[in-house]
């Protein structure tokens, strides 16, 4: 079965950038322990001020 996930995976902070990062790269890792299969679709950014910088996973 497979499953889409939505992350946030950046900022155009510098600070926030780190910080969103290193959140999606561990939910990622506790994923890949539990010997799922985790691709990135797709990335993107919202049509308003937000700064925040999306990633689509697919889980298998």
């Amino acid at each position: 079965m497979k499953k889409i996930i939505t992350l946030e995976i950046g900022n155009s902070s510098w600070w926030k950038n780190r910080k969103y990062r290193r959140e999606a790269a561990s939910e990622i890792r506790k994923l890949r322990k539990k010997n799922k299969k985790v691709k990135l679709l797709k990335k993107y950014q919202l049509d308003s001020s937000n700064t925040v910088i999306y990633g689509d996973y697919e889980i298998s």
